[in-house]
């Protein structure tokens, strides 16, 4: 007696769906759990957002001759386009022997000037962590 059927394929159309399902879910999963890794930064220690900081959380003084423009970001009235200026004018010009000097920098006027006074200093005579730890 012959047999009527043939023989079906190894893989069976239903086996070839299952296989290709699971390998599109594989995938997917492997996607969300790196999607979630990058948003989440599970693996990085809990930090403090600078832009969260107010002048009242700094409690040493910042010396503008010393401090980068990302330091010079905390002090009031100072952002990102004023902070880099100032880095600029102190590397074309030099250190800034006082204060008022800064009154050459576009957008730096006398009400800032005021409202820095309390959290710079200038020149050499501020605490650096470093050496207080000696």
């Amino acid at each position: 007696m012959e047999n009527s059927q043939k023989k079906s394929d190894k893989f069976s159309p239903a086996k070839k769906q299952l296989i290709v399902i699971f390998f599109l879910t594989t995938i997917l999963l492997a996607g969300m759990v790196i999607k979630a890794g990058r948003d989440y930064h599970w693996w990085l220690p809990e930090t403090e957002i600078v832009s969260t900081l107010t002048p009242a959380d700094i409690e040493t003084k910042i010396d503008i001759n010393e401090a980068s423009w990302y330091e010079l970001l905390l002090l009031p009235g100072v952002g990102e386009v004023k902070a880099k200026a100032i880095i600029a004018c102190r590397e074309k010009h030099g250190r800034f022997k006082n204060l008022d000097e800064l009154r050459q920098i576009d957008g730096i006027g006398e009400k800032i000037i005021k409202s820095l006074k309390e959290y710079v200093v200038v020149g050499t005579d501020s605490a650096h962590l470093s050496n207080n730890f000696k």
